[in-house]
């Protein structure tokens, strides 16, 4: 009795996933579909071993090399990213420090427009009537939040010197002066033409008037330097001026920005004034402070602003 002849089908059975674990170790094991077959449409169907989707664990981890590698790339994108955001805040605390400022130079002017000309005895003279946002008088950048000094603690040596602490305008002082506004308890803002007693300009060619023998004020000083200039600019005498532009000599500066910028510009030191009334000397990299000039535009110049080159000006 002849057997009958059994059809043996060309489709192989596909290894189940749990079964691969053996055949990835055997290495005589075929390819489940072979080259050349093709499907129910005809497509021809793809070479697949069973090794290709193995998951037996037996994966190789990463090396030393490459773990420090990984490492390194990552505090590098780290400190560029950090580098990034604190630039940000930076100049985020700069915008709003000016748009503050520029505020300030414009009720200063209105001011000045409304009194024939005379500037306001004090900076918080002008709330609420000229400048009614008490926000406008504290710098972000001031980390005593407008209770504190006007000039900061940790300016550089070279232009640290006096803080003058009379012309200073908030509640940080235990008595304030008689012409200051009381509703104004912060203030960030070193205004230079107060109803202060100057503690540096003490000779009485500032007064106006020469029976004058009352102290000098801060504002009688300041005028004059604008007026006739002073030695650092080749003036200073009635007889010989040379006045400061007015949209360079500052009325309000804020110096808490100091530490987050640097300019070109002579120092103290550095600066020489020539029989001819030109300036020379050596130009570096000096610290920023933000003012408000007399004119009532914003700037950026260095802490000394004496030193800030003229247009034209080069280094000697």
């Amino acid at each position: 009795m002849s057997k009958t002849p059994q059809i043996v089908s060309k489709r192989r059975r596909a290894t189940g996933p749990f079964a691969w674990h053996a055949s990835c170790i055997d290495p005589t094991v075929k390819p489940i579909f072979h080259r050349g077959e093709t499907g129910r449409l005809g497509i021809p169907r793809r070479t697949f071993f069973a090794q290709d989707s193995c998951q037996t664990g037996r994966h190789a981890g990463f090396t030393l090399v490459e773990m420090m590698v990984v490492v390194a790339i990552i505090s590098i994108l780290l400190t560029m990213i950090t580098t990034v955001v604190t630039d940000g805040r930076r100049q985020a605390r700069q915008t709003d420090c000016k748009s503050n400022l520029r505020q300030t130079g414009i009720a200063i002017l209105v001011y000045r427009g409304e009194h024939n000309g005379a500037n306001p005895p004090w900076l918080s003279n002008l709330y609420p009537e000229y400048l009614d946002d008490l926000r406008c008088f504290v710098c972000k950048s001031d980390r005593a939040r407008g209770l504190g000094l006007i000039r900061p603690a940790d300016l550089p040596p070279d232009v640290s010197g006096d803080k003058f602490p009379e012309v200073i305008d908030n509640d940080s002082v235990s008595s304030r002066h008689t012409l200051q506004n009381g509703n104004v308890r912060a203030n960030s803002y070193f205004y230079e033409f107060s109803a202060a007693d100057c503690s540096w300009g003490k000779d009485t060619k500032f007064k106006a008037d020469p029976q004058d023998e009352s102290p000098v004020k801060w504002w009688e000083a300041k005028e004059y330097q604008l007026r006739y200039g002073d030695k650092y600019n080749g003036g200073g005498e009635p007889d010989a001026p040379v006045p400061y532009s007015q949209s360079k000599l500052p009325i309000v500066r804020c110096y808490h920005h100091h530490r987050e910028g640097r300019i070109r510009a002579y120092t103290e030191n550095s600066l020489t004034v020539n029989a001819d009334g030109t300036r020379s000397g050596a130009l570096s990299q000096q610290h920023i402070a933000i003012n408000i000039a007399y004119a009532g535009n914003v700037y950026v110049g260095p802490l000394w602003w004496e030193g800030m080159p003229d247009p034209g000006e080069r280094e000697q």
